[in-house]
C-alpha cells in the first residue's frame, strides 16, 4: 500500500490548519481578555476621580461660596488632572466662566462645559435635572437628590488604544463613568453661626424695629453667619402677620438695620444671610423672604461702631439673603446636649403642637443629658434634691434665710454661702437693695429669681469649677439698677422665661460652663414665652443660649451698643430699642451649625 493511501494521514494538513485556527483563536481570546481586564481597571480608576472631582466641586454650589457655578467647574477640572491615570497629551481645558456665568438660571435647563485630557473627554454639568441621562438608574427622592440647582455632575469617557486585541481586528476601546453630587446638609463640624432662626413658617422670625440694629460681626476667618428656618409659605395670614409679611425684616424708619458682616480684605470671605424661603423647596415662599427695599435703603450715617465698615454695607439688610438648602431645625443643638434616637416634631403653630416639622434623630450614641439633669433636680416644688441645704431653714427646722431679702427682712448688706442650695421659696427669691452670692456650689429653686432695685445675684464669682442653677418653677428676672452675674453656669428653666431688661446702672454677666456635660451651654428653657435681656448697663453674654420656642427672643438696648459673644438660637428674634446688638462669634463657645456638606447621589 502506498503512503498516500494511508487514512490516517489523509486529514493531516486539515489538522494542523485546525491546530493553528484554534491556537490564533484562543491568544486572541487572551488577548481580549488582557485589553478588557484593562478597561475595567480604567473605569474604576476614572470612577474614583470623577466621585471626588464632584465632590470638591459641588463645595462651590453652596450660597456660602457665593453659588459659583464657574468655580465648582473649574474646582472639578483641576482634580480631574489630578486624579485621572493618563491625562498626558494635548488638553482642552472646560470653558467654565463662560458656560456657567451667573445664577443657577433655569433649573430644567442643563448647562454643559465640555473638556478634553489626552485619551479622555469630560464633560462637567450644572444644574442637573431630574430627567438628565446623568440622574438615570433611579427614582428621584427629593429628600436626598435634592434640586437640580444644587447638583453638580461629571462625566468621564476613555478611550484606550488595545494592546493584544489587534490580532482579532479591535483597535480601540472606551469607557464611561459619570458621577453627581450634591450640596446637602449633614452631621459634622459645621459652621460659627452666631444667630439661628426657627419659626418654620411665618413671618418676623427676624425682626428689627424702632432703632434696633443687629450685627453679625466676623471671626478671624469666619465671616458673620445668619439663619433663617422660616419658609415663607404663612406670611400673608393677616391673623399672624398684620402688615408685616416678611420672615426677615427691618421695620424701623430711623437707622435700623440686620447685616452679617465680610471677613476684611486680604482674606475677603463674604458673610451671608441664609433664608429657607429661598430654597425652591415645595410651599416655600420667596417673595415673602426679605423686604427687597431693606437691600437698597441707606442708612446714613452709616455704622459708627465700625469706622473701617465699607460704605456698601450701609443698608437696612445686608447682605442680600440667599437659599439654604434645606431647614437646620434644632437638632444640633439637641444631638450635642440631649442625644436621642428620636425627637418629636417641631411645631409648626405653637397653639398646635401635633402638627410639626421632623428633627433628624441623633447620629451619635444617645446620651441625653438634659433629660438626666431634669431627671435628677426637676422634681415638683417642695421636694428637696439630695445633699442641698435648704434656703429657709436648718435641719432642725430653726430658720435661715428669708424668701424676700431686703432691709426689712434682712439686716445685713449681704448673704455669702458655698456649697449646693435649695431656695425652697415657691414665690421665689426676691432680693432688694442686698447682694446673695452662691460662691461654689449649684443652686435648685423652686420659684421666680427677682431682683429689684440695687438688688444683685452672684453665682460662682471666683470659679474653681463649672456651675448650674436649675429653676424648677418660674421665671429670672432683673429689674432697674439691679445687677445678675452668672459666671460659668448653666441655667435650665424648666417652665419659665429670662427678662433681664431693668434699666439703670446694673447689668447682666452671664458666661457658660467651659467645661462638662454642658460646656459652652448658658441657657436652656423650652416655654413658649418672651425672652428679654438688655437694658442700659453693659451685659456680657458667652455661650450658647437655646430657647427654641422663644415667641420671640427680644434684645433691646438703649442708644449704646450691647455687644456679646453669645449664640442665640431661638424661634423668633426681634431687636428693638435705641441701641445696637453686635454679636462677635466665639468659635471655642459656641455649638457649629452643619448649614453645608456635600452628599454623592449618582
Amino acid at each position: 500500500m502506498t503512503q498516500g493511501n494511508r487514512p490516517w494521514e489523509s486529514d493531516k494538513g486539515a489538522t494542523l490548519i485546525m491546530l493553528a485556527s484554534a491556537l490564533v483563536f484562543l491568544m486572541g481570546i487572551a488577548a481580549m481578555a488582557v485589553d478588557l481586564a484593562a478597561l475595567r481597571f480604567d473605569r474604576r480608576a476614572d470612577r474614583l476621580a470623577s466621585d471626588a472631582a464632584v465632590t470638591a466641586g459641588a463645595i462651590a454650589i453652596d450660597p456660602l461660596a457665593g453659588s459659583d457655578a464657574a468655580a465648582a467647574c473649574q474646582i472639578a477640572w483641576e482634580y480631574l488632572l489630578l486624579n485621572l491615570e493618563d491625562e498626558g497629551g494635548s488638553i482642552s481645558p472646560p470653558a467654565c466662566s463662560t458656560v456657567f456665568a451667573g445664577s443657577c438660571g433655569n433649573p430644567l435647563v442643563a448647562r454643559e462645559a465640555t473638556a478634553s485630557a489626552g485619551p479622555y473627554t469630560i464633560e462637567i454639568t450644572h444644574p442637573v435635572p431630574d430627567g438628565h441621562e446623568l440622574m438615570a438608574g433611579q427614582a428621584i427622592d427629593p429628600d436626598i437628590d435634592g434640586g437640580s440647582c444644587q447638583r453638580l455632575g461629571v462625566s468621564v469617557q476613555r478611550t484606550r488604544e488595545y494592546a493584544f486585541a489587534r490580532v482579532m481586528g479591535f483597535d480601540t476601546g472606551s469607557t464611561y463613568v459619570r458621577s453627581v453630587a450634591r450640596i446637602a446638609v449633614k452631621p459634622g463640624e459645621g459652621e460659627l453661626v452666631p444667630l439661628l432662626v426657627l419659626e418654620p413658617i411665618s413671618c418676623d422670625a427676624l425682626l428689627t424695629s424702632g432703632q434696633g440694629k443687629v450685627t453679625v460681626s466676623y471671626f478671624m476667618d469666619t465671616p458673620g453667619y445668619i439663619v433663617v428656618d422660616s419658609d415663607g409659605s404663612k406670611t400673608s395670614n393677616p391673623n399672624r402677620c398684620g402688615n408685616n409679611i416678611w420672615t426677615i425684616d427691618s421695620t424701623g424708619t430711623q437707622n435700623g438695620w440686620i447685616r452679617a458682616i465680610d471677613v476684611p480684605p486680604p482674606d475677603s470671605i463674604p458673610a451671608a444671610i441664609l433664608s429657607y424661603a429661598l430654597s425652591g423647596a415645595p410651599g416655600a415662599n420667596p417673595i415673602r423672604s426679605y423686604d427687597p427695599s431693606d437691600t437698597t435703603s441707606p442708612v446714613d450715617p452709616g455704622d459708627i461702631s465700625d469706622p473701617t465698615e465699607p460704605a456698601y454695607t450701609w443698608f437696612r439688610l445686608y447682605p442680600t439673603p440667599i437659599g439654604t438648602t434645606r431647614r437646620i431645625t434644632r437638632a444640633p443643638i439637641d444631638w450635642r446636649y440631649n442625644c436621642k434616637s428620636s425627637y418629636p416634631d417641631y411645631p409648626l403653630d405653637l397653639s398646635n403642637p401635633g402638627v410639626g416639622i421632623p428633627v433628624d434623630p441623633c447620629p451619635n450614641t444617645p446620651a441625653p443629658l438634659i433629660d438626666q439633669h431634669v431627671a435628677a433636680y426637676g422634681e415638683p416644688v417642695g421636694n428637696p434634691p439630695m445633699g442641698f441645704q435648704r434656703w429657709t431653714q436648718l435641719l432642725d427646722g430653726t430658720p435661715r434665710y428669708p424668701c424676700t431679702v431686703d432691709g426689712t427682712t434682712w439686716p445685713l448688706p449681704s448673704i455669702d454661702e458655698s456649697g449646693d442650695w435649695w431656695v425652697d421659696c415657691p414665690g421665689g427669691l426676691i432680693v432688694n437693695g442686698k447682694t446673695v452670692t452662691f460662691s461654689d456650689g449649684n443652686v435648685v429653686l423652686d420659684g421666680n429669681i427677682d431682683l429689684r432695685s440695687d438688688g444683685q445675684l452672684h453665682v460662682n464669682p471666683s470659679p474653681s469649677s463649672d456651675h448650674f442653677v436649675f429653676v424648677r418653677e418660674g421665671d429670672l428676672i432683673k429689674g432697674a439698677q439691679s445687677t445678675i452675674a452668672l459666671t460659668q453656669t448653666f441655667v435650665y428653666l424648666d417652665n419659665g422665661r429670662v427678662d433681664l431688661v431693668g434699666g439703670g446702672t446694673g447689668g447682666v454677666f452671664w458666661t457658660a460652663p467651659l467645661a462638662g456635660n454642658f460646656e459652652d451651654l448658658a441657657l436652656w428653657a423650652e416655654a413658649p414665652l418672651i425672652y428679654q435681656i438688655g437694658g442700659q448697663a453693659v451685659n456680657t453674654l458667652v455661650g450658647t443660649f437655646f430657647t427654641p420656642f422663644g415667641n420671640p427672643f427680644t434684645l433691646t438696648g438703649q442708644g449704646g451698643q450691647f455687644q456679646t459673644d453669645a449664640q442665640f438660637i431661638t424661634r423668633r428674634l426681634e431687636v428693638k430699642g435705641l441701641g445696637e446688638v453686635r454679636m462677635h462669634p466665639d468659635p471655642e463657645r459656641s455649638t457649629k451649625i452643619p448649614i453645608r456638606g456635600v452628599m454623592l447621589i449618582r
